[in-house]
Protein backbone atom coordinates (compact mmCIF):
# COMPACT_ATOMS: atom_id res chain seq x y z
CA UNK A 1 0.00 0.00 0.00
CA UNK A 2 1.32 3.32 -1.09
CA UNK A 3 2.60 5.15 2.52
CA UNK A 4 1.47 8.86 1.51
CA UNK A 5 3.77 11.07 3.57
CA UNK A 6 0.89 12.54 4.94
CA UNK A 7 -0.65 9.67 6.46
CA UNK A 8 0.67 10.07 9.72
CA UNK A 9 0.20 14.16 9.66
CA UNK A 10 -3.45 13.71 8.97
CA UNK A 11 -3.86 10.52 11.50
CA UNK A 12 -3.35 13.46 13.90
CA UNK A 13 -6.64 14.92 13.68
CA UNK A 14 -6.96 18.44 15.09
CA UNK A 15 -9.86 20.78 15.36
CA UNK A 16 -11.26 22.25 11.83
CA UNK A 17 -14.11 24.06 10.85
CA UNK A 18 -16.91 22.75 9.13
CA UNK A 19 -18.42 26.17 6.79
CA UNK A 20 -19.64 25.02 3.86
CA UNK A 21 -19.53 21.17 4.67
CA UNK A 22 -22.43 18.55 3.69
CA UNK A 23 -24.93 18.34 6.46
CA UNK A 24 -24.65 14.98 6.41
CA UNK A 25 -21.66 13.64 5.41
CA UNK A 26 -18.82 12.72 8.24
CA UNK A 27 -15.73 13.79 8.50
CA UNK A 28 -13.11 12.02 6.41
CA UNK A 29 -9.61 11.04 6.43
CA UNK A 30 -6.94 10.64 3.91
CA UNK A 31 -6.64 6.89 4.53
CA UNK A 32 -10.61 6.52 4.25
CA UNK A 33 -10.29 8.82 0.85
CA UNK A 34 -7.63 6.21 -0.45
CA UNK A 35 -9.59 3.04 0.87
CA UNK A 36 -12.15 5.04 -1.12
CA UNK A 37 -10.15 4.78 -4.47
CA UNK A 38 -8.76 1.99 -3.82
CA UNK A 39 -12.23 0.05 -4.06
CA UNK A 40 -14.06 2.43 -6.72
CA UNK A 41 -11.71 3.97 -9.06
CA UNK A 42 -12.30 2.46 -12.02
CA UNK A 43 -8.92 2.71 -13.78
CA UNK A 44 -7.91 0.83 -10.74
CA UNK A 45 -10.34 -1.83 -11.38
CA UNK A 46 -9.67 -2.32 -14.84
CA UNK A 47 -6.10 -2.83 -13.58
CA UNK A 48 -6.81 -6.40 -12.63
CA UNK A 49 -7.82 -7.42 -16.25
CA UNK A 50 -4.80 -5.82 -17.43
CA UNK A 51 -3.04 -8.28 -14.97
CA UNK A 52 -4.69 -10.93 -16.05
CA UNK A 53 -4.42 -10.43 -19.89
CA UNK A 54 -0.69 -10.47 -18.99
CA UNK A 55 -0.73 -14.01 -17.16
CA UNK A 56 -2.61 -15.64 -20.58
CA UNK A 57 0.41 -14.67 -21.80
CA UNK A 58 2.85 -16.63 -20.13
CA UNK A 59 0.65 -19.77 -19.73
CA UNK A 60 0.84 -19.28 -23.65
CA UNK A 61 4.32 -19.11 -23.53
CA UNK A 62 4.73 -22.33 -21.32
CA UNK A 63 2.50 -24.26 -23.88
CA UNK A 64 4.23 -27.26 -25.25
CA UNK A 65 3.57 -27.85 -29.18
CA UNK A 66 0.85 -29.63 -30.19
CA UNK A 67 0.59 -33.13 -31.86
CA UNK A 68 -0.70 -32.78 -35.51
CA UNK A 69 -3.16 -35.89 -37.33
CA UNK A 70 -2.88 -35.51 -41.26
CA UNK A 71 -5.01 -38.02 -43.35
CA UNK A 72 -3.14 -38.36 -47.06
CA UNK A 73 -5.03 -39.91 -50.16
CA UNK A 74 -2.45 -40.27 -53.09
CA UNK A 75 -2.88 -41.39 -56.72
CA UNK A 76 -6.59 -41.77 -56.74
CA UNK A 77 -8.69 -40.47 -59.83
CA UNK A 78 -5.97 -41.37 -62.02
CA UNK A 79 -6.00 -42.88 -65.56
CA UNK A 80 -5.00 -46.32 -66.57
CA UNK A 81 -4.14 -48.75 -63.65
CA UNK A 82 -4.38 -45.27 -61.96
CA UNK A 83 -8.01 -44.83 -62.28
CA UNK A 84 -10.37 -44.50 -59.51
CA UNK A 85 -9.59 -45.83 -56.20
CA UNK A 86 -7.02 -48.77 -57.79
CA UNK A 87 -3.63 -47.60 -57.09
CA UNK A 88 -4.56 -45.48 -54.06
CA UNK A 89 -2.30 -45.23 -51.34
CA UNK A 90 -3.71 -43.57 -48.30
CA UNK A 91 -1.43 -42.48 -44.90
CA UNK A 92 -2.57 -42.31 -41.07
CA UNK A 93 0.35 -39.97 -39.63
CA UNK A 94 1.31 -38.22 -36.51
CA UNK A 95 3.37 -35.41 -36.11
CA UNK A 96 5.07 -32.58 -33.85
CA UNK A 97 7.56 -30.36 -33.46
CA UNK A 98 10.07 -31.28 -31.16
CA UNK A 99 12.52 -28.54 -29.80
CA UNK A 100 15.94 -29.12 -29.57
CA UNK A 101 16.66 -25.50 -28.22
CA UNK A 102 15.67 -23.70 -24.91
CA UNK A 103 12.99 -21.72 -27.53
CA UNK A 104 10.36 -22.79 -25.21
CA UNK A 105 12.77 -21.55 -21.82
CA UNK A 106 12.89 -18.47 -23.46
CA UNK A 107 9.55 -17.73 -24.62
CA UNK A 108 8.29 -18.05 -20.63
CA UNK A 109 11.42 -15.95 -19.90
CA UNK A 110 10.22 -12.98 -22.26
CA UNK A 111 6.36 -13.44 -21.26
CA UNK A 112 7.20 -13.52 -17.62
CA UNK A 113 9.47 -10.39 -18.15
CA UNK A 114 6.06 -8.62 -20.08
CA UNK A 115 4.05 -9.36 -17.37
CA UNK A 116 6.44 -7.29 -14.78
CA UNK A 117 6.39 -4.13 -17.43
CA UNK A 118 2.96 -4.58 -16.76
CA UNK A 119 2.64 -4.78 -13.17
CA UNK A 120 5.21 -1.50 -12.91
CA UNK A 121 3.25 -0.04 -15.24
CA UNK A 122 0.16 -0.50 -13.19
CA UNK A 123 1.87 0.14 -9.94
CA UNK A 124 3.18 3.91 -11.07
CA UNK A 125 -0.27 4.40 -12.31
CA UNK A 126 -1.90 3.82 -8.74
CA UNK A 127 1.11 5.83 -7.31
CA UNK A 128 -0.08 8.82 -9.82
CA UNK A 129 -3.65 8.34 -8.95
CA UNK A 130 -2.91 8.35 -4.77
CA UNK A 131 -0.64 10.85 -5.40
CA UNK A 132 -3.57 13.40 -7.22
CA UNK A 133 -5.77 12.16 -4.23
CA UNK A 134 -3.53 13.29 -1.74
CA UNK A 135 -3.05 17.01 -3.49
CA UNK A 136 -6.88 17.25 -3.88
CA UNK A 137 -7.24 16.38 -0.16
CA UNK A 138 -4.91 19.58 0.18
CA UNK A 139 -6.84 21.47 -1.48
CA UNK A 140 -10.04 20.53 0.12
CA UNK A 141 -8.57 21.59 3.75
CA UNK A 142 -6.34 24.38 2.54
CA UNK A 143 -9.59 25.77 1.17
CA UNK A 144 -11.95 25.51 4.66
CA UNK A 145 -8.82 27.13 6.12
CA UNK A 146 -9.56 29.81 3.94
CA UNK A 147 -13.31 29.58 4.74
CA UNK A 148 -12.21 29.77 8.41
CA UNK A 149 -9.98 32.83 8.07
CA UNK A 150 -12.64 34.35 5.63
CA UNK A 151 -14.85 34.05 7.97
CA UNK A 152 -12.80 35.03 10.64
CA UNK A 153 -11.80 37.99 8.43
CA UNK A 154 -15.44 39.32 8.49
CA UNK A 155 -15.50 39.33 12.25
CA UNK A 156 -12.48 41.39 12.90
CA UNK A 157 -13.89 43.67 10.01
CA UNK A 158 -17.31 44.40 11.90
CA UNK A 159 -15.17 45.09 15.37
CA UNK A 160 -13.19 47.96 13.52
CA UNK A 161 -16.84 48.63 12.21
CA UNK A 162 -17.91 49.09 15.68
CA UNK A 163 -15.16 51.20 16.54
CA UNK A 164 -15.42 53.58 14.37
CA UNK A 165 -19.12 53.51 14.50
CA UNK A 166 -18.65 54.77 18.13
CA UNK A 167 -16.06 57.29 17.43
CA UNK A 168 -18.47 59.03 15.15
CA UNK A 169 -21.28 58.34 17.66
CA UNK A 170 -19.19 60.49 19.95
CA UNK A 171 -18.47 63.13 17.39
CA UNK A 172 -14.56 62.13 17.59
CA UNK A 173 -14.88 60.73 13.84
CA UNK A 174 -15.88 61.62 11.04
CA UNK A 175 -18.71 59.51 8.88
CA UNK A 176 -16.18 58.17 6.14
CA UNK A 177 -14.35 56.11 8.42
CA UNK A 178 -17.37 54.46 9.24
CA UNK A 179 -18.11 53.84 5.62
CA UNK A 180 -14.82 52.63 5.17
CA UNK A 181 -14.99 49.60 7.62
CA UNK A 182 -17.99 48.91 5.98
CA UNK A 183 -17.00 48.90 2.61
CA UNK A 184 -13.86 46.46 3.82
CA UNK A 185 -17.25 43.98 5.92
CA UNK A 186 -18.73 43.68 2.73
CA UNK A 187 -15.61 42.55 0.95
CA UNK A 188 -14.92 40.28 3.42
CA UNK A 189 -18.13 38.60 3.20
CA UNK A 190 -18.01 38.65 -0.51
CA UNK A 191 -14.38 36.79 -0.12
CA UNK A 192 -16.23 34.33 2.53
CA UNK A 193 -19.22 33.87 0.17
CA UNK A 194 -16.23 33.08 -2.94
CA UNK A 195 -14.61 30.55 -0.09
CA UNK A 196 -17.40 28.77 0.16
CA UNK A 197 -18.31 27.96 -3.49
CA UNK A 198 -14.19 27.05 -3.66
CA UNK A 199 -14.69 24.49 -0.87
CA UNK A 200 -17.08 23.41 -2.23
CA UNK A 201 -15.63 22.38 -5.86
CA UNK A 202 -12.70 20.70 -4.06
CA UNK A 203 -14.91 18.43 -2.51
CA UNK A 204 -16.39 17.83 -5.66
CA UNK A 205 -13.27 16.83 -7.38
CA UNK A 206 -11.92 15.04 -4.65
CA UNK A 207 -15.15 13.28 -4.47
CA UNK A 208 -14.56 12.55 -8.47
CA UNK A 209 -11.18 10.86 -7.53
CA UNK A 210 -13.20 7.71 -6.38
CA UNK A 211 -16.31 8.26 -8.56
CA UNK A 212 -18.33 9.99 -5.71
CA UNK A 213 -20.27 13.39 -5.54
CA UNK A 214 -19.57 16.38 -3.18
CA UNK A 215 -22.51 14.68 -1.28
CA UNK A 216 -20.02 11.77 0.04
CA UNK A 217 -16.87 14.79 1.26
CA UNK A 218 -18.05 16.67 4.34
CA UNK A 219 -15.23 18.31 6.85
CA UNK A 220 -11.80 17.15 5.61
CA UNK A 221 -10.35 16.01 8.89
CA UNK A 222 -7.15 17.68 9.25
CA UNK A 223 -4.62 19.80 10.59
CA UNK A 224 -2.91 21.83 7.49
CA UNK A 225 -0.36 23.78 9.33
CA UNK A 226 1.53 20.35 11.84
CA UNK A 227 4.35 20.57 9.46
CA UNK A 228 7.08 17.39 8.71
CA UNK A 229 10.63 17.12 9.10
CA UNK A 230 12.65 16.03 6.72
CA UNK A 231 15.01 12.98 6.74
CA UNK A 232 18.50 13.96 4.63
CA UNK A 233 18.38 14.75 1.12
CA UNK A 234 20.93 11.72 0.71
CA UNK A 235 18.61 9.31 1.82
CA UNK A 236 15.63 10.72 0.21
CA UNK A 237 18.22 10.70 -3.61
CA UNK A 238 18.94 7.08 -2.70
CA UNK A 239 15.27 6.88 -2.70
CA UNK A 240 14.72 7.69 -6.08
CA UNK A 241 15.77 4.11 -7.78
CA UNK A 242 12.82 2.64 -5.88
CA UNK A 243 10.02 5.45 -8.25
CA UNK A 244 8.14 2.64 -10.33
CA UNK A 245 8.60 4.82 -13.39
CA UNK A 246 11.99 4.16 -13.05
CA UNK A 247 11.68 0.02 -11.93
CA UNK A 248 9.84 0.31 -15.18
CA UNK A 249 13.46 0.77 -17.23
CA UNK A 250 14.90 -2.20 -14.96
CA UNK A 251 11.86 -4.48 -16.54
CA UNK A 252 12.44 -3.12 -19.67
CA UNK A 253 16.05 -3.98 -19.97
CA UNK A 254 15.30 -7.36 -18.72
CA UNK A 255 12.24 -7.82 -21.41
CA UNK A 256 14.85 -7.23 -23.92
CA UNK A 257 17.26 -9.42 -22.53
CA UNK A 258 14.57 -12.23 -22.50
CA UNK A 259 13.61 -11.36 -26.13
CA UNK A 260 17.31 -11.71 -27.04
CA UNK A 261 18.21 -14.87 -25.54
CA UNK A 262 14.72 -15.99 -27.76
CA UNK A 263 16.39 -15.15 -30.75
CA UNK A 264 19.30 -17.03 -30.25
CA UNK A 265 17.24 -20.04 -29.05
CA UNK A 266 15.36 -19.48 -32.48
CA UNK A 267 18.98 -19.81 -34.72
CA UNK A 268 18.93 -23.39 -33.38
CA UNK A 269 15.77 -24.51 -35.49
CA UNK A 270 13.58 -27.01 -34.21
CA UNK A 271 12.44 -30.41 -36.26
CA UNK A 272 9.41 -31.77 -37.09
CA UNK A 273 9.05 -35.18 -36.36
CA UNK A 274 6.36 -37.57 -38.05
CA UNK A 275 5.21 -41.21 -37.97
CA UNK A 276 2.03 -42.69 -39.88
CA UNK A 277 1.30 -46.07 -41.32
CA UNK A 278 0.53 -46.62 -45.40
CA UNK A 279 -1.96 -48.54 -47.02
CA UNK A 280 -1.19 -49.31 -50.26
CA UNK A 281 -4.88 -50.13 -51.98
CA UNK A 282 -3.07 -52.48 -55.12
CA UNK A 283 -1.07 -54.33 -53.02
CA UNK A 284 -3.11 -54.55 -50.08
CA UNK A 285 -0.69 -54.05 -47.71
CA UNK A 286 0.41 -51.58 -44.86
CA UNK A 287 3.54 -49.71 -44.34
CA UNK A 288 5.44 -47.61 -41.81
CA UNK A 289 6.14 -43.99 -42.81
CA UNK A 290 8.61 -41.23 -41.08
CA UNK A 291 9.53 -38.10 -41.59
CA UNK A 292 11.94 -35.69 -40.13
CA UNK A 293 11.83 -31.77 -41.51
CA UNK A 294 13.89 -29.05 -40.45
CA UNK A 295 13.80 -25.38 -41.54
CA UNK A 296 16.15 -23.56 -43.85
CA UNK A 297 17.77 -19.90 -43.27
CA UNK A 298 16.83 -19.86 -39.28
CA UNK A 299 19.82 -18.34 -38.50
CA UNK A 300 20.09 -15.42 -40.71
CA UNK A 301 16.43 -15.16 -39.60
CA UNK A 302 16.83 -14.61 -35.99
CA UNK A 303 20.05 -12.05 -36.35
CA UNK A 304 17.91 -9.42 -36.88
CA UNK A 305 15.53 -9.71 -34.24
CA UNK A 306 18.50 -10.78 -31.39
CA UNK A 307 19.92 -7.23 -32.83
CA UNK A 308 16.97 -4.85 -32.10
CA UNK A 309 16.60 -6.33 -28.53
CA UNK A 310 20.17 -5.81 -27.76
CA UNK A 311 19.64 -2.13 -29.27
CA UNK A 312 16.51 -1.50 -26.84
CA UNK A 313 18.20 -2.96 -24.10
CA UNK A 314 21.23 -1.06 -24.36
CA UNK A 315 18.18 2.46 -24.87
CA UNK A 316 16.81 1.02 -21.65
CA UNK A 317 19.96 1.31 -19.53
CA UNK A 318 20.88 4.75 -20.82
CA UNK A 319 17.37 6.03 -20.22
CA UNK A 320 17.19 5.07 -16.58
CA UNK A 321 20.20 6.75 -15.89
CA UNK A 322 18.72 9.75 -17.67
CA UNK A 323 15.68 9.84 -15.52
CA UNK A 324 17.23 8.86 -12.33
CA UNK A 325 19.79 11.95 -12.52
CA UNK A 326 16.72 14.56 -13.75
CA UNK A 327 14.93 12.73 -10.31
CA UNK A 328 17.58 13.65 -8.09
CA UNK A 329 17.53 17.01 -9.33
CA UNK A 330 14.07 17.81 -9.12
CA UNK A 331 14.10 16.04 -5.60
CA UNK A 332 16.92 18.06 -4.35
CA UNK A 333 14.85 21.79 -5.80
CA UNK A 334 11.74 20.15 -4.02
CA UNK A 335 13.91 19.48 -0.64
CA UNK A 336 14.68 23.19 -0.79
CA UNK A 337 11.81 24.76 -1.33
CA UNK A 338 10.11 22.44 1.63
CA UNK A 339 13.08 23.72 3.99
CA UNK A 340 12.29 26.95 2.55
CA UNK A 341 8.36 25.90 3.62
CA UNK A 342 9.34 25.35 7.13
CA UNK A 343 11.12 28.39 7.83
CA UNK A 344 8.73 31.09 6.50
CA UNK A 345 5.92 29.17 8.67
CA UNK A 346 8.35 29.09 11.72
CA UNK A 347 9.17 33.35 10.96
CA UNK A 348 5.42 34.09 10.66
CA UNK A 349 4.58 31.85 14.02
CA UNK A 350 7.49 33.92 15.74
CA UNK A 351 7.96 37.01 14.30
CA UNK A 352 5.64 38.35 11.86
CA UNK A 353 2.29 37.63 13.23
CA UNK A 354 3.17 38.11 16.56
CA UNK A 355 4.34 41.37 15.87
CA UNK A 356 1.28 42.31 13.43
CA UNK A 357 -0.89 41.19 16.08
CA UNK A 358 0.81 43.46 18.98
CA UNK A 359 0.29 46.66 16.47
CA UNK A 360 -3.03 45.66 15.39
CA UNK A 361 -3.91 45.75 19.06
CA UNK A 362 -1.88 48.81 20.09
CA UNK A 363 -3.11 50.70 17.42
CA UNK A 364 -6.77 49.86 17.94
CA UNK A 365 -6.92 50.47 21.46
CA UNK A 366 -4.77 53.86 20.41
CA UNK A 367 -7.46 54.85 17.65
CA UNK A 368 -10.51 54.10 20.62
CA UNK A 369 -8.66 57.24 22.29
CA UNK A 370 -8.47 59.39 18.98
CA UNK A 371 -4.15 58.97 18.94
CA UNK A 372 -3.87 56.43 15.47
CA UNK A 373 -5.85 57.49 12.34
CA UNK A 374 -8.63 55.11 10.89
CA UNK A 375 -6.14 54.80 8.13
CA UNK A 376 -3.60 53.28 10.78
CA UNK A 377 -6.22 51.10 11.98
CA UNK A 378 -7.64 49.65 8.59
CA UNK A 379 -3.92 49.09 7.29
CA UNK A 380 -2.90 47.20 10.61
CA UNK A 381 -5.97 44.80 10.26
CA UNK A 382 -5.10 44.52 6.48
CA UNK A 383 -1.53 43.51 7.32
CA UNK A 384 -2.51 41.16 10.35
CA UNK A 385 -5.00 39.89 7.62
CA UNK A 386 -2.95 39.11 5.02
CA UNK A 387 -0.05 37.34 7.08
CA UNK A 388 -2.45 34.73 8.22
CA UNK A 389 -3.24 34.29 4.97
CA UNK A 390 0.03 33.55 3.50
CA UNK A 391 0.84 31.78 6.62
CA UNK A 392 -1.51 29.31 5.14
CA UNK A 393 -0.75 29.08 2.00
CA UNK A 394 2.83 28.32 3.01
CA UNK A 395 1.45 25.21 4.92
CA UNK A 396 -0.21 24.32 2.18
CA UNK A 397 2.77 24.32 -0.37
CA UNK A 398 4.17 22.10 2.32
CA UNK A 399 2.34 19.54 1.97
CA UNK A 400 2.20 19.81 -1.86
CA UNK A 401 5.74 19.39 -1.99
CA UNK A 402 6.35 16.74 0.44
CA UNK A 403 3.95 14.87 -2.30
CA UNK A 404 6.09 15.66 -5.06
CA UNK A 405 8.85 14.12 -3.13
CA UNK A 406 6.91 10.95 -2.25
CA UNK A 407 6.10 9.98 -5.41
CA UNK A 408 9.45 10.59 -7.02
CA UNK A 409 10.86 8.50 -4.23
CA UNK A 410 8.63 5.83 -5.17
CA UNK A 411 6.05 6.02 -2.36
CA UNK A 412 7.87 5.59 0.61
CA UNK A 413 7.19 7.33 3.29
CA UNK A 414 9.32 10.77 4.46
CA UNK A 415 7.04 10.96 7.73
CA UNK A 416 8.09 8.46 9.78
CA UNK A 417 11.89 9.24 9.71
CA UNK A 418 11.73 11.83 12.67
CA UNK A 419 8.42 11.83 13.70
CA UNK A 420 9.41 11.08 17.21
CA UNK A 421 11.09 14.53 16.83
CA UNK A 422 8.47 16.70 15.01
CA UNK A 423 7.01 19.56 16.70
CA UNK A 424 3.42 20.90 15.67
CA UNK A 425 2.94 23.89 14.52
CA UNK A 426 -1.07 23.83 14.33
CA UNK A 427 -1.35 27.22 15.97
CA UNK A 428 -3.43 28.82 12.70
CA UNK A 429 -5.74 30.81 14.89
CA UNK A 430 -6.32 34.38 13.36
CA UNK A 431 -5.57 36.48 16.13
CA UNK A 432 -9.12 38.14 17.81
CA UNK A 433 -9.69 41.49 18.19
CA UNK A 434 -8.78 43.28 20.93
CA UNK A 435 -11.41 43.10 23.95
Amino acid sequence: MFRLFILWLLLATSQTYAQGAQPDAPALTLPQAAERVMRQNPRLQSAQFAREAAATRSEDAALKPQWSVALDLENILGTGPLSGFDGSETTLSLSRIFQVSDTRDARVAAASAFGKTIDNELESERLDLLALLAERFIKVVHRQERLRLATESVSVWQAANELATARERAGAAPAVDRLRTEIRVADAKLSEEGAIHELHAARMLLASTWGGGREDVGRAAASLCRLQDLPPYEELAARVSENPDLLRFATEQRLREAEARLAVARQRPDWRVSAGVRHLEGLGEQALVLGVSVPLGATSRAAPAKQRAEALGRESVLRREAEELEARAVVFDLYEEVGHTVRTVEVFDTEILPRARTIRNEIERGYSVGRFSHTALINSQAELLAAASARLDACADHHRLLVSIERLTGGESVSTANNAEVSPRDSNQLPRPAA
